[in-house]
């Protein structure tokens, strides 16, 4: 059998690029500067040359590169890559970076550095920025945000250090790994008859939980009278969400997802609690809290004294937050399907035991979601309610389409079709993320439509004169949504939590708080073609919500809705 060799590459850019491909990155999201220089050189050869690289996708703002990366990633479970200029574009990255780490999102951050040479070398320094951007530890910018991170030293070390990087980045508990570039080497040439092909490194494999706590907590599940699941986030595959609705049906436990990051069962799951985890808690003879950094506020919420509380996740104990103080009488370091997969089998016997109990729970939460549709109906004035918006793009959006909320429309009044279709920011709270999220969700799978459903203050941190240029340039299906009130909700809400009966709560405009005049949304979207309107009263909601989900569906043209709201 005859077998070709793969290309052998010309320097230590292409072999850099090449590597990143064999190893399953389709994009560098890329923000370009003068290290950029053996990059572009390696794509144009490798064009010419037959070599296999990513695809170089354009993004015109660090934070947006970053933030379409994370929500790829969150479509797909497969990382990609983001490279930005020396420095000062790492700088810009940093916020992208914190909110990756804070939601385990494998990512490779690649960032050039600046030449450390005067004279003769390939790459070598050629203007005065080339010594302003001089750093001793330019790695010290990110660091606390990384597992691991390097600088590219020698030519030969290129497609190894892609394995060494992504290798930890999916090792569990996953997360954003960064290499430092230096122009000099990647513009060495790559040492001949070395061949790029596939990776030497393979990321550890999922953690499996240890029999005898499965054994104790299978007990504590057959003998509770009110036991209870809270979870926050899933695997991008779904499959951990579809063997929970499974174990939870089975043995009739109610699913609380708190300010859920990525919602984890579908809105209609009987066993479905919703969002307000704090009275099924307190009730709770047995609480299990699954991959849930924060699983409710201690301030306000803790269980009760008899209660048994078993946390279970890859990294159960959050050990990179230095505060947290969950009680937790059992911890199991797993991965959160093996778990549940451990349990139903421990438990085989006993499904469908409670079978009163499940139909009292689905029964409870079927009146809630109606209890909710209505309330949410009746917020149709105008201004309308965030409310009446999630429930109105609940009824246009397809089964597959994917919602990013990032202060926009609330997951818990929407009715979400199937696990992983409504994501909200990670609680590192970098604004910014909603918008650019959507777009590598959008890039991920262009046969649906990808929303992104955000506060006006989200939107002007999203750089939206950069997400609307790209939208355009890859012709991505994204419907943008912008709730505007002109101010920032989320900074008035928390003046008032701490000082509900202060100065600042009874004013009407509170310092630091306003955000008027509201730029001209409309006419942002419109400067990059897209399709726009602005809507001031809900009965005129749906009608443009229509219009603007044909636009995306057909016309393969991104669309804007202004909506005003009052909260």
């Amino acid at each position: 059998m005859n077998r070709t060799s793969p290309p052998i590459p010309g320097t230590a850019a292409e072999a850099l690029l090449m590597r990143m491909k064999a190893c399953g990155i389709d994009y560098l999201f890329a923000n370009g500067g003068t290290d950029f220089a053996p990059i572009i050189e390696a794509f144009a050869r490798g064009s010419t040359s037959g070599l296999d690289m990513p695809e170089p996708v354009v993004v015109t703002h660090e934070t947006a590169a970053v933030a379409m990366a994370h929500g790829y990633y969150l479509a797909t479970g497969r990382p990609q890559a983001v490279m930005v200029h020396v420095n000062v574009g790492l700088a810009n990255s940093a916020m992208g970076l914190i909110n990756a780490a804070s939601e385990n999102i494998p990512l490779f951050m690649l960032a050039g550095r600046t030449p450390i040479t005067e004279f003769d070398r390939t790459g070598a320094r050629m203007t005065p920025i080339q010594y302003g951007q001089e750093m001793r530890d330019q790695g010290a910018l990110v660091r606390e945000s990384v597992k691991w991170d390097y600088e590219l030293r020698y030519p030969e070390q290129a497609a190894l250090l892609v394995d060494r990087a992504l290798s930890i980045a999916m090792s569990e508990p996953r997360g954003p790994v960064y290499l430092g570039l230096p122009r000099e080497p990647l513009a060495e040439p790559w040492p001949k008859n070395l061949p790029v092909d596939g990776p030497v490194q393979a990321p550890s494999g999922a953690l499996h939980p240890d029999p005898e706590q499965i054994a104790r907590v299978a007990e504590l599940v057959s003998g509770s009278a009110n036991p209870l699941i809270v979870v926050q986030r899933s695997d991008p595959e779904g499959d951990f969400s579809r063997a929970l609705s499974a174990f939870a049906n089975d043995h009739a436990i109610p699913v609380a997802e708190f300010r859920g990051l990525r919602n984890v069962l579908a809105t209609g799951d009987p066993m479905a609690a919703g969002s307000a985890v704090g009275p099924l808690v307190r009730e709770a003879d047995l609480v299990i809290v699954v991959d849930a950094p924060v699983p409710w506020i201690q301030r306000n919420v803790q269980p009760a004294d008899g209660a048994s509380v078993v946390h279970i996740g890859p990294d159960p104990h959050f050990s990179h937050m230095p505060v947290r103080s969950f009680r937790t009488d059992i911890a199991i370091q797993c991965s959160p399907l093996a778990a549940i997969g451990a349990l139903a089998r421990a438990m085989e016997g006993e499904a469908g035991r409670n079978a009163d109990r499940h139909a009292d729970i689905a029964g409870r939460n079927a009146a809630r979601l109606a209890e909710a549709r209505t309330g949410a109906l009746a917020g149709n004035g105008g201004p309308m309610t965030p409310a009446f918006i999630a429930a109105c793009l609940s009824d246009a959006m397809d089964e597959n389409d994917v919602v990013f909320s990032e202060l926009g429309a609330p997951l818990e009044a929407m009715d979400l079709k199937g696990p992983n279709t409504g994501f909200t920011p990670p609680f590192s709270g970098g604004l910014g993320w909603g918008m650019p999220a959507a777009l590598g969700a959008a890039l991920a799978d262009r046969g649906r439509v990808s929303v992104a459903s955000v506060g006006d203050g989200s939107y002007i941190f999203a750089n939206p004169v950069a997400c609307h240029q790209v939208a355009e340039s890859l012709q991505l299906p994204l419907l943008t949504i912008v709730s505007n009130n002109g101010i920032w909700n989320a900074v008035r809400r928390a003046a008032v939590a701490v000082y509900p009966d202060g100065e600042a709560a009874k004013m009407n405009r509170m310092p630091i708080t306003s955000l008027a005049p509201v730029p001209d949304c409309v006419g942002i979207a419109r400067a990059s073609r897209g399709w726009a309107r602005s809507v001031e009263r809900g009965d005129d909601l749906p009608g443009a919500l229509a219009e603007a989900m044909t636009c995306v569906r057909e016309e393969k043209r991104q669309a804007l809705l202004e909506v005003k709201v009052s909260y």
